[in-house]
């Protein structure tokens, strides 16, 4: 039987135990990478919505929301920094890391497909222009969310 300091021993040991196989499966959990995709993800979701509301239909609205489509990249652009960045433990740590860069740059693109859509013909409402975009951006803040855990 263990005794009082020995079940606390064993208890600190299981701890660190379970502590270190999470840096072996994940990479560890970075704060500024997650308020960066959030912010891009929120932004996207603006976007969308308002898309699909028809307030984009005329090219000629593009021009208005440039600063938007600019703070939507350069959040995943630094949150594709970060991650890419975070150090991992283990071989499927670093897989989680480079699908979660993955995610963010394929995030990226298709809200440049979204930009460049926008500029050249304007979004149509009810044609499916911006699901894409929605699909591509939650697999990515998912796979950061992941990391909380």
């Amino acid at each position: 039987m263990l005794g009082a300091d020995g079940f606390r021993m064993a208890l600190v040991g299981c701890a660190a135990l379970v502590l270190a196989s999470c840096a072996v499966f994940a990479p560890p959990y970075d704060a500024t990478l997650d308020q960066k995709t959030t912010t891009a993800y929120e932004g996207v979701a603006r976007l969308a919505a308002e898309a699909e509301m028809g307030l984009y239909q005329d090219k000629a609205t593009y021009t208005g929301k440039i600063g938007t489509y600019a703070d939507i990249q350069a959040a995943l652009a630094v949150a594709a920094i970060r991650a890419g960045s975070a150090p991992v433990g283990g071989k499927p740590a670093g897989q989680a890391r480079d699908l979660t860069v993955s995610f963010l740059k394929g995030c990226s693109g298709q809200v440049s497909g979204l930009a460049t859509l926008h500029k050249t013909f304007g979004i149509v409402t009810g044609t499916g222009a911006t699901t894409a975009m929605m699909v591509s951006c939650d697999q990515a803040a998912k796979a950061v969310g992941a990391m909380k855990n």
